[in-house]
């Protein structure tokens, strides 16, 4: 190669290095950082695991890069420039802001500002809500809560955070969602305590021909009830379908309806409705109601908290209706 071509090669090379070491690497930062502390090149390469003479080649790169001496030399180590001086506060930032990438801050939910948004029906949603927005009273009061009618499918609203959690079946969960049971439920009838059907046992030709109103979260129709009653030979007529358990037993109260409902919606607000339970003359497994949420979010420490005081205010809801007290008010 030409002696004037290979001379020029190298210049550019040794321009490109030199653009590239303008901006200090890390290592570099932290050494200043030592040095400013310390005042001294050989604590300094003890506070960060470097030899002497590695400290020392650090500082002739980084009077390079700023231009300065940074540090003078003196009987009793170093001192640094007014330049160091400036810099020095500038650098600690930027070492804590890196340092803050690799370690999480310590969490606290007494400072927490976020807002959760859980994909719930209005039965989950009246019995823990009252109780969770209670606790975040106390112990979060900077989180603020959102509910919203759980889509058709799900997955993809957890994924991409439009929800935190879901209040779903077991069999309601979404594909490859992380779950944990909160609470579970059995079914009882009810209808407005004057309700003429009350003058004698609930039979179930009784229960068959009276007219029913029927929760659909989603709107369709069928379910454990109509499963129950289709296994013994017998179906009932729905007069009603809503999607709501609330106005399911507004409705009750001022109708000759009857319901087959969750017993802790029954026991939270046979009161506020004036209804009466009665057993189902028909055998109904009970379901359990699980919290669901995307994997993404299982390590996230302000996610972890919240979920475990869902499933804590769920638990006292639980005993609550366990020794008859009402549990959503």
């Amino acid at each position: 190669m030409h002696p004037i071509v290979y001379a020029s090669n190298v210049c550019f090379g040794i321009c490109i290095i030199h653009k590239m070491n303008e901006v200090p690497e890390l290592e570099l930062l932290a050494i200043f950082d030592a040095i400013h502390q310390e005042r001294h090149l050989t604590r300094a390469a003890a506070r960060v695991g470097k030899s002497q003479p590695s400290v020392s080649r650090a500082l002739a790169q980084m009077r390079h890069v700023f231009g300065d001496q940074l540090f003078v030399r003196t009987p009793r180590g170093v001192v640094p420039t007014e330049r160091a001086d400036a810099l020095a506060p500038e650098v600690r930032k930027v070492l804590d802001s890196a340092s803050a990438l690799v370690h999480a801050r310590r969490f606290s939910a007494a400072t927490l500002q976020r807002t959760m948004v859980i994909g719930t029906s209005d039965f989950a949603e009246a019995q823990i809500l009252p109780r969770l927005m209670r606790a975040l009273g106390t112990e979060a009061p900077g989180v603020n809560v959102v509910t919203k009618a759980i889509p058709p499918e799900p997955t993809d609203y957890l994924a991409d955070g439009r929800l935190d959690l879901v209040f779903v079946t077991p069999a309601s969960t979404p594909p490859a969602a992380m779950a944990q049971p909160l609470f579970e439920d059995s079914f009882l009838g009810a209808a407005r305590r004057d309700h003429p059907a009350f003058r004698r046992p609930m039979t179930l030709e009784k229960y068959t021909d009276l007219p029913h109103i029927q929760v659909a979260p989603r709107g369709n129709p069928g379910g454990p009830i109509d499963d129950a009653l289709a296994a013994l030979g017998h179906s009932r007529r729905i007069a009603v379908r809503t999607p709501s358990f609330l106005a399911a037993l507004a409705l009750l109260s001022q109708s000759d309806f009857v319901i087959a409902a969750p017993k802790t919606v029954l026991f939270s607000y046979s009161n506020v409705f004036q209804l009466k339970t009665f057993n189902l003359p028909i055998e109904v497994s009970g379901f359990k109601i699980v919290q669901a949420w995307h994997k993404r979010a299982h390590e996230d420490p302000a996610h972890k908290w919240f979920r475990a005081l869902v499933a804590r205010v769920a638990r006292e809801m639980r005993r609550a209706v366990d020794e008859g007290k009402l549990a959503g008010l």
